[in-house]
């Protein structure tokens, strides 16, 4: 019960005029576990993601999870955390971890462009993803960690959906 108000909190999130412009319609309690899926919302316009609720494993008490999505349309990546995210830092493999402290006060943390295209290339030929957050009282969640496995598919699948809806 906890973990869905948890998820539904996430999705309203990434919902709200406040938040990224990341598309979270159909994520939640219908996507398979540890699996990356694309799916396109036109709430605001035709947005293509490419999504994956990352939970904190078999050792999570808490029911702590983390929604780390990447938007075709506005070409950013997003984190959404349990929580009041003050910093969300990305590494693929043993590549230098990326931080942002573009975060929102519902959990969300979002990365300038930039950084984005950076991390996305690094995601699109590694094999792991780490993702830490900082929380408000310097709490911390994670390290979560997530096999980039179909990740690539899921993104040219994306790209081609949010071409085709031009």
């Amino acid at each position: 019960m906890f973990r869905s108000i948890l998820v539904a909190a996430g999705i309203l999130a990434l919902a709200s005029p406040m938040a990224s412009p990341v598309a979270a319609q159909g994520m939640g309690q219908n996507q398979p576990p540890d699996q990356w899926v694309m799916n396109c919302n036109t709430e605001r316009g035709l947005d293509c993601t490419v999504s994956n609720m990352i939970d904190g494993g078999p050792n999570n008490l808490m029911g702590t999870f983390l929604i780390l999505s990447y938007s075709a349309a506005y070409t950013t990546l997003t984190v959404v955390a349990d929580g009041v995210g003050q910093r969300a830092s990305l590494q693929v493999d043993s590549n230098p971890f990326i931080s942002t402290e573009i975060c929102a006060g519902s959990g969300v943390c979002s990365y300038v462009q930039e950084k984005s295209a950076e991390l996305l290339q690094q995601m699109l030929t590694g094999s792991q993803i780490t993702v830490q957050i900082s929380l408000q009282n310097d709490n911390m969640a994670g390290p979560f960690q997530q096999s980039l496995a179909g990740f690539a598919a899921q993104y040219r699948r994306a790209v081609a959906a949010q071409q085709r809806g031009r």
